[in-house]
């Protein structure tokens, strides 16, 4: 019975480049995914915009609901998802979480989500991108927090009036979320305080932090994580209230 003759050198690589050709083709996608994490806050007002939840096919996305105070908000039902087809859908259950993922590249649906509490629904337009975008790149949110402008179920005590909380404020969220206006300079600090940074812009200081700022602000915002930001006048020097006690924190002001 005769034997197949073994494959040389040339043929083995040829081999080699024709399967690494057929998984690369496999992996292509249309564009590159550029993940973010991204926060929203919700306008529950009659005519209000829709918030989108920017998806791709392979990449779960997580969608978190909270307070105005940063607290999680559970959800009361399962949520409904209107195009089963182009999306899946789950929550964890007495959680404030849900996961959606793609199934098709270039769909586009929404869900209803019921919070506990809340009187009317959220309604959340999801889609997996447009057709007509020929970018090479192109952001999806991984996680998006939804913030609902209203005290929740499990609000937490809030170290300011509601007047003092800037929701609807671009420039607060920018700083919350870590991407601060090109004007703003990162200040250098000393003192104990962990998981803190302040920048400065303009005669205001914006302190981002997971502790509690003990000095008079005018304006602040929270995250679901537990992170705040505090706008205040500009002073070389703030206390913060950290595992029960006072720290102080001197600044470099520019």
């Amino acid at each position: 019975m005769g034997q197949a003759a073994p494959l040389n050198r040339g043929e083995i690589e040829n081999v080699s480049r024709a399967v690494d050709d057929a998984s690369r083709g496999r992996a292509w996608q249309p564009a590159d995914v550029v993940p973010r994490i991204s926060t929203l806050t919700v306008n529950l007002s009659p005519g209000a915009s829709l918030p989108v939840l920017r998806t791709a096919t392979h990449q779960a996305s997580t969608v978190m609901f909270t307070d105005n105070t940063g607290a999680p908000w559970p959800l009361a039902a399962p949520p409904y998802n209107a195009n089963a087809d182009g999306f899946t859908v789950n929550f964890i259950p007495d959680s404030s979480v849900m996961t959606v993922q793609a199934r098709r590249q270039y769909d586009r649906g929404n869900v209803t989500v019921y919070l506990k509490g809340l009187a009317v629904p959220i309604i959340v337009d999801i889609t997996s991108g447009e057709a007509s975008n020929t970018a090479k790149s192109r952001v999806i949110d991984t996680r998006l927090d939804l913030r609902i402008p209203q005290r929740g179920p499990q609000a937490k005590k809030m170290p300011a009036p509601q007047s003092k909380i800037g929701l609807n404020d671009p420039t607060l969220q920018a700083f919350l979320d870590g991407v601060p206006p090109k004007d703003a300079r990162r200040l250098k600090t000393e003192g104990a305080v962990p998981d803190t940074q302040v920048w400065q812009m303009g005669d205001d200081l914006f302190i981002r932090t997971r502790s509690e700022l003990r000095d008079a602000f005018e304006q602040t915002l929270a995250s679901g994580d537990g992170t705040w930001l505090y706008k205040l006048p500009l002073t070389p020097e703030v206390a913060f209230s950290h595992a029960g006690k006072t720290v102080w924190m001197t600044l470099s002001l520019e």
